[in-house]
């Protein structure tokens, strides 16, 4: 698995560029703007924004992207992207993400709207390798997807940025992307508004051709009841200027995201004994698991712990990850 610590590169970088303490009236704005869903352009209105969203935001971005990253490298091992393109990129975390994963990454291409994003992320890109530094940083609308480049790309990134599109734009945008990227990932909020966007892209985007990665193991419909939703968690490290500016008192974070990988092409569905939909319940007797199976379904699985050779091997396992077929019945 992948670090999801902000490399000491970019860690520095934002260290050097930004003083949390000065900051305090900034966070809270883009704190509760956040929980309002406002889009950045109303949470994020300028550069002392910007700072406090680098500050705040940034460690569990790379996480979160950083983990939907190791789930696309888990079902193509073999996929080695050479070109890029963040849309909605922010101050470039995914971006930096992605160089930190693939080295042989030839060329990034980062859509941005606001300047001040812009700024910082060029700014930080300073710090990283030859292809970040080299990156095309450049101002562009994801509502509108005829001003974007056209590629074609190996690779599309859509992290924490659907969310302040309107529905409609939203579909439009995946359903653009599945013609112009080999594969999309796109990293949302883990909340049930953002899970229901999320399975209506998701549709949009097999209408247009696209073939599910991840984390759906079939293409049918989702089977999650009402008032459910799909998402997962990953633990962030907050360093201490990071718990002073957001308040906390304690050296972590959980980010609870939800996710989609796409690969152009439809294919044949998973093969795997179903996702883990939740964190596993064990006990001294059993592990249970809540899954999301391949035939489209919703069920309860357990692996009692005289089983040793079962209990061990899944032990192992965690929310959001895929069981291997067989491995339960």
């Amino acid at each position: 698995m992948s670090d999801k610590r902000l490399p000491p590169a970019l860690a520095g970088a934002v260290a050097e560029r930004i003083r949390p303490e000065q900051l305090g009236a900034a966070a809270a704005r883009l704190s509760a703007g956040y929980r309002a869903n406002l889009p950045s352009r109303t949470a994020v209105p300028d550069a002392a924004g910007v700072a406090a969203y680098a500050a705040s935001r940034m460690p569990a971005t790379y996480a979160a992207v950083t983990a939907v990253f190791d789930r696309l490298v888990a079902v193509r091992p073999d996929f080695v992207p050479r070109s890029i393109l963040d849309l909605g990129a922010g101050p470039g975390t995914a971006s930096w993400a992605a160089g930190a994963l693939w080295p042989e990454l030839a060329s990034l291409t980062m859509i941005e709207a606001s300047a001040d994003f812009r700024a910082l992320a060029a700014d930080l890109a300073r710090a990283g390798t030859a292809v970040l530094r080299e990156a095309d940083v450049r101002q562009g609308d994801i509502a509108r997807p005829s001003s974007l480049p056209e590629g074609p790309f190996d690779l599309a990134i859509v992290a924490y940025a659907l969310t302040e599109l309107d529905l409609v734009a939203a579909e439009a945008l995946v359903a653009w992307l599945v013609g112009r990227a080999g594969r999309v990932v796109i990293v949302e909020p883990g909340t049930p508004r953002d899970h229901d966007r999320l399975m209506a892209v998701r549709q949009s985007a097999l209408a247009a051709g696209a073939r599910i990665l991840a984390p759906c193991p079939h293409a049918g419909p989702c089977p999650l009841p009402s008032g459910d939703w799909c998402h997962t968690s990953v633990r962030v490290e907050r360093s201490r200027a990071h718990m002073r500016l957001k308040g906390g008192t304690v050296p972590f974070e959980d980010e609870r995201y939800a996710y989609l990988v796409l690969e152009a092409g439809a294919g044949a569905e998973s093969e795997s004994g179903g996702r883990i939909l939740r964190p596993p319940r064990v006990s001294k007797h059993e592990i249970a698991f809540s899954l999301c199976h391949a035939d489209g379904t919703t069920r309860e699985a357990r692996v009692p712990s005289r089983d040793r050779r079962a209990y061990k091997a899944v032990g192992k396992l965690g929310w959001g990850d895929f069981l291997p077929d067989g491995d339960l019945s």
